[in-house]
């Protein structure tokens, strides 16, 4: 059963003017739920874009983007936002954390957007969540006061806390070294085995071929 399907995927920015700059052209792409997918390609590929349209922070030109069978191409901004909210977590290169609080306030950020826990269960979530990733007794422990590795899995942990259906990875590793790039690789991999989709971006070669499937992008088509 297919989680995302796109038909003809067309960005465009500046459309029309004299700098237009064509990002994505006709991109058709289809990824099962319970997938691990890995995006390749060079600095201006597009494949940053496929990530922002695929996390549905931008929206295409044209074209069609089904998520769980429901086309959300030309949503509004708050719709895409509830969407981003209720289906997918966010793991950045920088790791896009608050590093002056700590583990367990970072880790229950999506939580104070949503309605999916309640009360006790908020606690509760976020624990558990903390526990998974592998940073028990850290819950009180300052961001800033963490190692690269250990804000990484913070990271994932605050992407994984609303249970989202997808997992979209940006450069995950980079900032890493290589021991710590593969322990934060099985993190997302055993995701995986609980039926979530994993989506990664990445130039390292190593960690796209620890996913399922990799896709290369070049001048905005799929290769």
């Amino acid at each position: 059963m297919s989680i995302i399907e796109l038909i003809q995927i067309d960005k465009k920015y500046n459309e029309g003017r004299d700098n237009e700059v064509h990002a994505l052209r006709g991109i058709d792409l289809m990824i099962e739920k319970g997938d691990s997918l890995a995006i390749m390609g060079v600095s201006g590929s597009g494949k940053s874009t496929l990530l922002n349209i695929l996390g549905c922070l931008d929206k295409p030109t044209s074209g069609s983007y089904k998520l769980n069978d429901h086309n959300v191409a030309h949503k509004n901004a708050s719709e895409l936002a509830k969407i981003r909210n209720q289906t997918i977590g966010f793991v950045f290169q920088s790791f896009g954390l608050i590093e002056s609080d700590t583990v367990y306030s970072n880790v229950k950020l999506p939580l104070l957007f949503s309605d999916k826990y309640k009360g006790k269960e908020v606690k509760n979530r976020v624990l558990d969540i903390i526990k998974q990733v592998g940073l028990e007794g850290n819950e009180n422990k300052k961001v800033k006061d963490m190692s690269g590795g250990q804000q990484q899995r913070v990271a994932i942990a605050r992407a994984m806390v609303n249970d989202p259906d997808i997992i979209l990875a940006d450069e995950p590793t980079s900032a890493l070294d290589s021991n710590t790039s593969d322990e934060i690789m099985k993190v997302l991999l055993d995701l995986q085995k609980k039926e979530k989709t994993i989506i990664v971006v990445t130039h390292d070669i190593n960690v796209a071929k620890k996913m399922d499937k990799i896709v290369s992008i070049q001048d905005g088509i799929i290769i």
